[in-house]
């Protein structure tokens, strides 16, 4: 019996210390505080800001307090990079043998989107944006 009772406790600290980690890569540590106007102030970069908006209302772009380009909502703009960008993320994954595009493994999307020479011109297409919008989403997070 006790040898039971440890192992659902050993699961229990388990678990516990795995939505730890999960909190940890999903917790904004650099959110919106300003509005991004590249070369103006502290803002650092040239994003097209209207490009984004063009696009949805969800890719709403401002600044954090480095000046660094973040979405205003991240997760808004994850969700819809989701729905929006299905086919680049996928042609990036299978072209790479990645898992699922999640916050927990973007960086490897990032990294491979640029690198895509296979699938449909509209396929590459996504698949670029979907870097690009990495690029930015990244800026939101401390990565672990």
């Amino acid at each position: 019996m006790k040898k039971w009772i440890a192992l659902a406790l050993v699961c229990v600290l388990g678990l516990v210390a795995y939505g730890q980690l999960e909190n940890n890569a999903t917790t904004i540590q650099y959110p919106y505080v300003q509005e991004y106007v590249a070369g103006q102030g502290n803002i650092k970069g040239n994003v097209s800001v209207e490009e984004y908006i063009s696009i949805s209302e969800d890719f709403a772009i401002g600044a954090a307090k480095d000046g660094y380009a973040v979405f205003k909502d991240p997760e808004k703009a994850w969700d819809k990079l989701l729905e929006l960008y299905s086919d680049g993320i996928t042609l990036i994954q299978t072209t790479y043998d990645l898992e699922p595009l999640s916050i927990n493994n973007y960086a490897d999307y990032l990294i491979y989107s640029s690198q895509i020479t296979t699938g449909s011109k509209e396929e590459q297409q996504q698949a670029i944006f979907v870097g690009k919008f990495l690029d930015i989403y990244e800026n939101s997070y401390v990565r672990n």
